[in-house]
């Protein structure tokens, strides 16, 4: 049989590449799979020239009569609202990285996630980067990324470390989209799993779908019996030795 781990992640985390390739080597996998979807892909290669253009017209349109100087941009694109909205438009750190390592090493990668849900999430996008959007993004959140992603990070390595489900979570994980886009990316990981019968299959992530939260990926997926690691965490010895995986109920939570 395979061995799984889902390594989660916080989404456009400013250090997330740097992690990831480390976390990777580390790791040594022998496939990986990606909360990512081929539209997705496709999308952001296509348009993210034309869409940060836009992007930052309407954040100079937002300051006239005044000229947007560099060191206001920059902060601006380093906050959590806009700085987040930018990291949208881009190619996601978790594909860049995983594409990078694969390459080096030869490996293949796929792209898990639904292209039906991607397409319905990114018709969004026009409307997120409209001035009138920006300003009410700047206005209700200026606060630097780093800061909430360092923030995101403890919250999910408590609950993923504690082995605890997440009542925040609850509405998002019962949400009928949600669902069925778990169910996708079970059912696709689980195929992966079966045809690469002994080697380790790497799954990058959001860490919201590693809680053991009912319907969550982790959750589905739970009779495969997966690490969970979250990104930048240590990893353990056991997975970068190869030796076999050590057997405690709270791998299994």
């Amino acid at each position: 049989m395979a061995t799984l781990t889902l390594v989660g992640t916080v989404h456009r985390d400013p250090q997330g590449l740097t992690k990831l390739v480390k976390d990777l080597a580390r790791l040594k996998p022998h496939v990986i799979t990606l909360e990512f979807s081929m539209y997705g892909l496709t999308y952001r290669r296509r348009r993210k020239k034309i869409l940060t253009e836009k992007l930052l017209q309407g954040l100079q349109e937002i300051r006239e009569p005044e000229t947007l100087k560099l060191p206001q941009l920059k902060g601006l694109l380093r906050s959590t609202g806009v700085g987040g909205i930018a990291a949208l438009l881009d190619l996601p750190f978790e594909y860049k990285g995983a594409r990078f390592y694969s390459q080096r090493h030869g490996l293949s990668l796929h792209c898990l996630d639904s292209s039906l849900c991607s397409r319905q999430l990114l018709n969004h996008v026009e409307a997120l980067i409209s001035p009138d959007n920006l300003k009410k993004v700047i206005d209700y959140d200026s606060t630097p990324l780093t800061k909430t992603v360092m923030r995101e990070y403890k919250h999910a390595k408590n609950l993923l470390h504690n082995g605890t489900q997440s009542p925040c979570l609850h509405l998002m994980h019962t949400d009928e989209d949600w669902q069925k886009r778990e169910h996708f990316m079970a059912y696709r990981l689980r195929k992966i799993v079966a045809t690469y019968q002994g080697r380790h299959i790497v799954h990058i992530g959001g860490w919201q779908h590693l809680v053991t939260n009912q319907g969550t990926l982790y959750n589905l997926l739970e009779d495969l019996k997966p690490q969970r690691i979250l990104l930048g965490v240590s990893i353990p010895d056991y997975l970068k030795t190869g030796q076999k995986r050590p057997f405690s109920p709270a791998w299994h939570r």
